[in-house]
């Protein structure tokens, strides 16, 4: 007996991820001079003083006993800090700026 098939699904192509020079993750103990606030001290603070919110963004996860931030989540997340600053831009984690 024949195997009836129906139309085939179109094959997608895979769209290119952004341009960003923000890594996807890191250790918070090994926070990358690229990303503010560009030292690893000072990383443990921002990440220690907003967990709360990093958290409730999904930019901050566990990964074992470790913390990671996950790149994408933390520069949004870092957009909508800097609305609380008036003329305040953190241009190197903007896309945007590292283009030229």
């Amino acid at each position: 007996m024949p195997r009836k098939t129906g139309p085939r699904p179109k094959r997608t192509t895979p769209t290119a991820p952004t341009h960003s020079n923000v890594p996807h993750s890191w250790p918070v103990s090994n926070w990358p001079s690229t990303v503010y606030p560009n030292d690893s001290r000072k990383g443990h603070y921002v990440a220690r003083e907003h967990a709360a919110e990093l958290l409730q963004a999904g930019a901050l996860v566990r990964v074992g006993r470790e913390r990671v931030i996950i790149g994408e989540r933390y520069v949004k997340w870092l957009a909508r800090m800097a609305t609380r600053v008036p003329g305040y831009q953190i241009a190197c984690n903007r896309p945007d700026q590292t283009a030229a």
